[in-house]
């Protein structure tokens, strides 16, 4: 089914977030899934995943998960700790979002940038998130900022908040000469936290399942 996937995140059929875990064997029709031991109370049998395949990008399947073994060795890799083994069988493909590394999503979510001037002093700035993804995040201000301009905000979900920092790497005026002045941004994020990541995948991975429900 795939070449070169080595993480998936677990969703139930709900879009409720589970896990994020590691995969071996991923080119076989019984692949497994490595679980950390505190999220394995929430396994189910039936699960939506999303695979990160280096060559498909974000694949979407409903998968039946069967049985759990506790291993040990080299096949922990890097996560250490109790581990359990679960064997991933694949139902039905749901989609494939061809992307570079993360599944971005199209937004219009209002949010208070903080950064620092050239003075060095703080200062907020009301922005606009039109797109995210866990690698980072497309905005819109009024306010002009710089390439390299280092910036945080919170980011709020139904469950959770947290503060994601991000560094603008491109910038795009959108306003005419005599038009009030709007300044669209590229930017990375950087430093984040795996459950930072975990957030971001799982707003990302509901956005994406609420669009397809309204198509």
């Amino acid at each position: 089914m795939f070449t070169e996937c080595e993480k998936a995140s677990v969703f139930s059929l709900t879009g409720v977030f589970i896990a994020e875990v590691r995969v071996v064997d991923s080119h076989m029709d019984s692949m497994g899934l490595i679980f950390n031991e505190e999220d394995m109370d929430k396994v189910n049998t039936e699960s939506v995943i999303v695979f990160h395949d280096g060559v498909q990008g974000l694949v979407t399947c409903k998968c039946r998960l069967s049985g759990r073994v506790k291993i040990s060795g080299e096949e922990i890799g890097e996560i250490g700790n109790a581990i359990y083994k679960v064997p991933c069988v694949i139902d039905e493909l749901i989609g494939t979002e061809q992307r570079r590394r993360d599944l971005k999503v199209r937004v219009s979510l209002p949010v208070i940038l903080e950064t620092a001037d050239s003075d060095g002093k703080v200062t907020h700035i009301a922005a606009k998130i039109k797109d995210l993804s866990a690698g980072g995040v497309g905005l819109e201000t009024a306010v002009e900022l710089s390439v390299g301009q280092i910036f945080s905000f919170l980011f709020e979900t139904d469950n959770d908040c947290t503060r994601l920092k991000g560094c603008i790497l491109w910038i795009k005026k959108l306003s005419g000469e005599n038009e009030p002045p709007r300044y669209r941004y590229g930017s990375r994020f950087f430093d984040m936290t795996s459950y930072q990541e975990s957030m971001v995948r799982k707003f990302a991975f509901l956005e994406q399942l609420k669009k397809r429900k309204t198509q």
